[in-house]
């Protein structure tokens, strides 16, 4: 089974953010998990509170090749989406899913939560952008875990292709039999 992330991984949180508060969207701005405090001049406190809007969450964007990432990720095992919106924003996050991949709001194959790590057990493997949520999910469980390289994690260096650098690790530990649903 693979636990897909969304923000930070298929979806670009921080172009939203940007089109959220009006302001040019400059990647090469964006070096921190939080730089959205900074690009907006927004403190954290009334940050969240601003975003806290179904207009928001059920507007946000898909990376370039997100849907084919996933297809692929697909033919690999089962995909369940595993993300951990903004307080008091499941809401809207279900609702992202709902009208953004519909079969996996139909079949039910998504978790939010904050604790990833809860999921973790033999066969699964979690793709997520937070060095955080991949270590405690491989130290607390018995499944893996794929960082997707962001400027804001251990993968920054990664200058590749992301989608295909990680599709190489999920078959890798498909083929070594880690991988099962």
């Amino acid at each position: 089974m693979i636990l897909l992330d969304l923000d930070g991984v298929i979806i670009n949180l921080d172009k939203s953010v940007c089109d959220w508060f009006k302001i040019p969207y400059a990647p090469e701005k964006v070096t921190e998990w939080d730089s959205w405090y900074k690009l907006t001049g927004v403190e954290k406190e009334e940050f969240w509170p601003s975003i806290k809007f179904s207009a928001f969450w059920e507007n946000l964007r898909f990376y370039p090749g997100a849907i084919q990432f996933i297809e692929q990720l697909e033919k690999l095992d089962t995909v369940i989406l595993c993300t951990s919106p903004a307080i008091g924003c499941a809401g809207y996050r279900q609702n992202w899913i709902q009208y953004n991949l519909p079969d996996f709001f139909k079949s039910g194959n998504y978790i939010i939560t904050s604790n990833k790590w809860l999921c973790a057990k033999k066969g699964t493997v979690l793709i997520d952008d937070s060095d955080s949520n991949c270590d405690k999910f491989y130290e607390l469980g018995n499944g893996y875990s794929i960082i997707y390289p962001q400027p804001w994690n251990r993968g920054r260096h990664i200058n590749s292709d992301k989608h295909e650098l990680v599709l190489k690790s999920v078959r890798e530990l498909k083929e070594s039999g880690k991988l099962h649903a």
